[in-house]
């Protein structure tokens, strides 16, 4: 078959520049792409479709219909497929998500900025600054630059005059939650914080050392001994490189290639030419027109990053480069530029470090899938499955004395542990601890939805021959046994059961079989254990916040909405609690827990 019938009639589809969004019977979006010319753009998914590969012959066989933007220019359409693809989280768009959560350093916009430390890139936005990410070093950094710029991190509202903070006494912080008239020297402090950590440390010395001298002159030795105090430090953090990771990096080095069907992205962050970060992403399983990965992988990777003035490219790409820096200007508010070396020089040799990096990256990734899959075939083999596991369900109990069970379940994909397949029970049969009850109903509720065509290769669970025996029986009970295998992993020595085989399997530790059933357990493991607690750690706040006057069911599912934890809420400020609660309530919130 060369062509698939367009949901739309190609002479309906304009030819302007644009954004399209494909979309599956449901009217779901699954897939949002951009072109220069849309018509041509959409026909090329319908059409020639041998030379496509498994995803994208996937996505177009369940798109039901194909809705389309039209923009005036191919830097409109790029900066709309971004926010699209935010919006809407396509299944077949790449979609960066990174390997590290380094931290980054946050400033509110608001009259008084608040400073504070966040991991997850989901939590940017646009009414903070945010400098980083960094890789090392930055809590120490960060305590000692608070205690030379002052500046709050507390959560109290600025808009209410309130008592300092034990920070205030400690000269940490200048209270304007209490003195509203220090706007010009708290912002101060907070643009020299924002400028030493921007890299414009010489600035930001002469300042305090003008200031230094100034009260010097004015006879104030004492406070000339304290700037002269915050000279030293600074200059101290320079020497031993603690804010060196903290700057703004000067020059990315940005290189990536396709492999089969997955993507490889490989970033190096460099400073006079030294390498002091590598952000090395894998895109799985990659659908769609690929004429378009260039722009969509620079606009994904730096959406929520600093971008550099400079990046580094391979020379393939010159084209782009207008498209890129428009980009950039539009949406990063920032001026960059681009490099695509070609003659032997220091961009071209840095250039070649990216692709060395990437390579090896590469290498090591197809390394372990072929180490994954003789695993697999050695499991096969060894166990004498009745067919390749490539879909194994992994089951756990986790409970103390019955209460608060859960049946928590993990999948692996090939080898490879699955998170978006993940599931948990939560355990109805009585508060008692009998695991084998427990294990009963979580793979009878499990298996007993699924047809045939959705049952795992191999169920695998944690336990010995007395679990083994509960899931043969259910599985055998609901007709299915005879459609797959069952194993058991028990901890002590690690033997492996097989449904109806008295002697037990072993396998030696460094064998790549047992590493994958014990990655899978242990992820089992450890996704009920963290459940678990969650269920208990609500129990715990809702029968300790019953016990204070003040507190119904609105408010107590509010404490838990925003604290999550008891100890939490315990810890809490005054201040924290009051957006939730009247300060009355607050106050004996604090004293009850």
């Amino acid at each position: 078959m060369e062509e698939i019938t367009s949901p739309v009639r190609y002479k309906d589809i304009p030819k302007n520049p644009g954004v399209y969004l494909m979309k599956n019977s449901r009217g779901k979006i699954i897939y949002v792409g951009k072109a220069k010319n849309l018509q041509n753009r959409v026909k090329s998914y319908f059409m020639n479709i041998k030379s496509h590969n498994a995803k994208t012959l996937e996505l177009v066989k369940n798109i039901k219909d194909i809705e389309f933007f039209i923009c005036k220019t191919e830097v409109e359409a790029l900066i709309l497929e971004n926010n699209l693809i935010k919006k809407n989280m396509p299944k077949y768009n790449i979609l960066l998500k990174d390997e590290k959560t380094y931290p980054y350093i946050k400033f509110t916009k608001e009259k008084f900025p608040k400073i504070e430390v966040v991991r997850s890139t989901r939590k940017l936005n646009e009414n903070a600054k945010y400098f980083g990410p960094y890789p090392m070093g930055i809590y120490f950094a960060l305590k000692s630059l608070i205690k030379i710029f002052p500046v709050r991190d507390c959560a109290r509202n600025m808009d209410k005059v309130t008592k300092p903070c034990l920070k205030y006494h400690m000269k940490t912080c200048p209270a304007p939650c209490k003195f509203k008239n220090i706007s010009s020297e708290y912002n101060t402090n907070v643009k020299n914080f924002q400028n030493f950590l921007s890299g414009n440390s010489d600035e930001v010395l002469k300042r305090l050392e003008n200031k230094m001298n100034e009260l010097s002159q004015n006879m104030e030795f004492e406070r000339a001994i304290v700037e002269r105090e915050k000279i030293t430090v600074l200059k101290k953090m320079l020497q031993t490189q603690i804010i060196e990771y903290s700057r703004e990096i000067d020059e990315d080095i940005f290189v990536f290639t396709q492999k089969l069907e997955n993507i490889f992205l490989c970033v190096l962050n460099v400073r006079d030419g030294k390498i002091i970060g590598k952000n090395h992403i894998v895109i799985k399983e990659v659908a769609g027109n690929q004429e378009n990965i260039f722009e969509r992988l620079i606009t994904a990777y730096y959406e929520k990053r600093n971008i550099p003035k400079n990046i580094i490219f391979d020379e393939k790409y010159l084209e782009k480069e207008e498209l890129i820096k428009e980009w950039a200007k539009i949406e990063k508010k920032k001026e960059i530029k681009m490099y695509f070396p070609k003659i032997q020089s220091r961009r071209k040799q840095l250039l070649e470090m990216g692709y060395l990096n990437l390579n090896e990256e590469v290498e090591k990734f197809f390394r372990k899938k072929r180490l994954v899959r003789e695993g697999l075939l050695n499991l096969k083999r060894k166990l004498r499955l009745k067919k390749m596991p490539h879909r194994i369900e992994c089951f756990d109990i986790s409970n103390i004395q019955g209460v608060d069970a859960v049946a928590a379940m993990t999948v692996a994909i090939d080898g490879e542990v699955t998170p978006k397949e993940y599931r948990h029970f939560k355990i109805t049969v009585k508060d008692t601890p009998d695991d084998f009850a427990m294990m009963r109903e979580a793979l009878t509720r499990r298996y007993s939805k699924l047809g045939m065509e959705e049952l795992p290769d191999l169920i695998l669970i944690d336990g010995g021959k007395g679990q083994l025996g509960i899931a043969v029986d259910v599985l055998e009970k609901l007709k299915k046994f005879e459609y797959l295998d069952i194993i058991s992993i028990a901890k002590r020595e690690e033997e492996i059961f097989k449904s109806y085989e008295s002697e037990p399997y072993i396998f030696e530790k460094s064998d790549e079989t047992l590493k994958i059933l014990q990655r899978l357990r242990d992820e089992s493991h450890r996704f009920g254990i963290t459940h678990h607690r969650k269920l208990r750690s609500k129990r715990n706040v809702k029968s300790a916040l019953d016990s204070i006057l003040g507190i119904g069911p609105k408010r107590k599912k509010e404490l838990i909405k925003k604290f999550g934890l008891i100890k939490n809420i315990k810890n809490a400020k005054i201040e924290e609690l009051m957006e939730v609660v009247p300060e009355n309530v607050a106050i004996l919130i604090k004293e009850k827990l």
